[in-house]
């Protein structure tokens, strides 16, 4: 991958850590300087940059809104 490649799938990966805990960021400024007019996503890779924000989010403790609550089991009610 070249640098703006490289730089778009980082700012992307902070975008989202941001955006999901909150946070107000610059990264939508600082992305539109490496998007220049016929740029294409077709060699970002989408999973990664969501596994990155996932593995930056448990690192620093903020995943728990990420977490998966089992519904609890409903007791059936049986007539008398």
């Amino acid at each position: 991958m070249d640098l703006a490649q490289r730089e778009l799938e980082a700012e992307s990966v902070s975008y989202l850590v941001c955006a999901r805990n909150g946070v107000t960021s610059k990264s939508e400024t600082y992305l539109k300087d490496y998007v220049a007019p016929g740029t294409t996503i077709d060699h970002i890779d989408i999973y990664q940059i969501m596994r990155a924000a996932g593995q930056v989010e448990t690192l620093l403790g903020l995943n728990a809104h990420t977490g998966y609550n089992k519904p609890k089991k409903q007791r059936m009610l049986t007539p008398k």
